[in-house]
C-alpha cells in the first residue's frame, strides 16, 4: 500500500498553527517588553506642556519651591525625594528634571487632570486611544509616547484606577 503525500490541508494546518503562535507569542513580549519597544506601535502624542503639579521635564531641581532630599541612585541617574510622594530624578552630574513619578499624592495631577485614583476611562478619555499598554511589576499600564518631543507619560494601573504616574523624557532606561 502506497502512503498519501502530505495533504495541502495539513500544510494549511501547519502554517495556521505557526502564525498563531508567532502572533501569540509576540504580542506577550510585547506586553512584558520596556516601554521603548512601544514607540514605533502607536501615533505621538503631543506632551510637551505636559506637568505633574508645578513640575516639568527639563526644569532645573533648583527652581523648585521644595529643597528636594536626595534619595537612592543609580549609576545613571540621581534621584530625589519630594515631602508629596513625588519622586523627581536628573542625570548624574546635571540638575535638570529628566523623570517625574507620582505615587499617591491627589494634588499632583497632569495638565489634563489626571491624578492617582483617576479610573482608566477618565485617562482614556483625557489623553485618546493612542497608547501602548504593558505590564510590569504586577501592574498594567498605559503609556503616551510624544515621538517629536522625546517624551512619554505612564499611568500605572491598579483595578483599573491609577496607582502611580511616571512622566519622563525617553531616554530615560529603568
Amino acid at each position: 500500500m502506497r502512503k498519501k503525500p502530505f495533504s495541502n490541508g495539513w500544510l494549511f494546518i501547519i502554517i495556521f498553527i505557526t502564525v498563531g503562535l508567532s502572533y501569540g507569542i509576540y504580542h506577550i513580549y510585547l506586553y512584558n517588553a520596556p516601554r521603548q519597544s512601544h514607540y514605533s506601535h502607536i501615533s505621538s502624542s503631543n506632551l510637551e506642556q505636559e506637568r505633574l503639579g508645578d513640575i516639568q521635564l527639563l526644569q532645573s531641581l533648583e527652581s523648585l519651591i521644595q529643597a528636594p532630599k536626595p534619595r537612592d541612585d543609580i549609576e545613571r541617574y540621581q534621584y530625589y525625594h519630594l515631602d508629596n510622594e513625588t519622586t523627581v530624578a536628573t542625570a548624574r552630574g546635571d540638575d535638570k528634571i529628566i523623570l517625574i513619578s507620582v505615587y499617591s499624592d491627589l494634588k499632583m495631577s497632569t495638565a489634563r487632570g489626571i491624578h492617582v485614583g483617576s479610573s482608566t476611562d477618565d485617562v482614556i478619555e483625557a489623553y485618546g486611544s493612542s497608547y501602548y499598554k504593558r505590564g510590569e511589576q504586577g501592574a498594567d499600564i498605559i503609556g503616551y509616547v510624544d515621538k517629536i518631543n522625546h517624551r512619554n507619560l505612564e499611568f500605572w494601573l491598579q483595578d483599573q484606577k491609577v496607582n502611580m504616574i511616571r512622566y519622563s523624557v525617553d531616554s530615560v532606561v529603568m
